[in-house]
């Protein structure tokens, strides 16, 4: 503390300490000389001891004076960080309130994304079901010479059924309407657009598909084929089962692509029902590929 007070003091500006310091030797140095000319020497001892406790009384005010202006600016500068510390405290608790309220939306907003997910697939699902129903009594012909069209493309289509499925229908096939694929038309040497017919009755689009698997369709030189006529969601669907089937055909195992994209495999004495090519690959890989 004394070491504190030695260089507060010795800080102060010269001119003020050395004013004071003259002031104060001054005064004591006439005193000391009135003091010598009128007491005796025991009196002059009182005297002194006297005035040195004055002295360091003077001493010490000045001190505490001195420490007080020089801690003034010091109290000022801690007063200011405070202050400051406050104030970025208030904005930091702000921070974390807004962050808070941010992650809660946050995450209503995933789980709102999350069910709308769910919905927009049923929904999907739901639209794919019913635009595959409504084509339900459609065939897709494929490889019917574009030169042998006419003006009546439903007359035309009912005409080459009759004639080149024989006995499996007895009159002209009643057919709602028949029409070339929508696509630009062939150049010579590429092969004709695909044909979709709208049978009238669902009965005789069955009985047509199912002669046309079991017999070769031929009409003016032309092997015909006959595919259902699908949505293009649900015929990717059925496209990514060619590789197992392809396996499974290699290997002379029974199977059927059921509706709308299943697949129904015959092994030995089972019968199998696989949703997926995932798990129509993984049985064969399993069961099949190594025996």
């Amino acid at each position: 503390m004394s070491s504190f007070f030695f260089f507060c003091y010795r800080n102060m500006p010269s001119t003020q300490k050395n004013k004071d310091s003259e002031t104060k030797r001054s005064t004591l140095s006439s005193k000391v000389a009135s003091m010598a000319t009128a007491a005796s020497t025991d009196d002059l001892a009182m005297m002194l001891a006297k005035e040195m406790v004055k002295q360091r009384e003077y001493f010490k005010e000045d001190m505490a004076e001195l420490i007080e202006s020089s801690l003034a600016p010091i109290q000022a500068s801690i007063a200011t960080f405070h202050e400051t510390m406050d104030t970025l405290g208030k904005r930091v608790t702000s921070v974390e309130i807004t962050t808070g309220d941010n992650f809660e939306a946050l995450a209503k907003a995933e789980k709102a994304i999350t069910d709308l997910q769910a919905m927009n697939a049923t929904l999907v699902d739901r639209m794919e079901d019913f635009e595959n129903r409504s084509r339900r009594a459609n065939l897709r012909i494929i490889n019917v010479p574009e030169a042998s069209d006419t003006k009546d493309m439903v007359t035309h289509v009912s005409t080459l059924l009759k004639d080149v499925m024989g006995s499996q229908f007895n009159t002209l096939p009643e057919l709602d309407r028949a029409h070339r694929i929508l696509i630009p038309k062939p150049k010579n040497g590429q092969p004709p657009r695909p044909i979709i017919v709208a049978f009238h009755r669902y009965q005789d689009r069955e009985r047509a598909l199912r002669w046309a698997r079991q017999n070769n369709v031929v009409y003016q030189g032309n092997t015909l084929r006959f595919y259902p006529d699908l949505s293009a969601g649900l015929s990717r669907k059925r496209a990514a089962f060619k590789n197992v089937k392809g396996a499974l055909y290699q290997k002379g195992i029974q199977f059927r692509l059921l509706y709308p994209a299943r697949l129904r495999v015959t092994y030995g004495e089972e019968t199998l029902m696989f949703e997926t090519p995932a798990d129509a690959e993984a049985f064969y890989s399993q069961r099949v590929q190594g025996s």
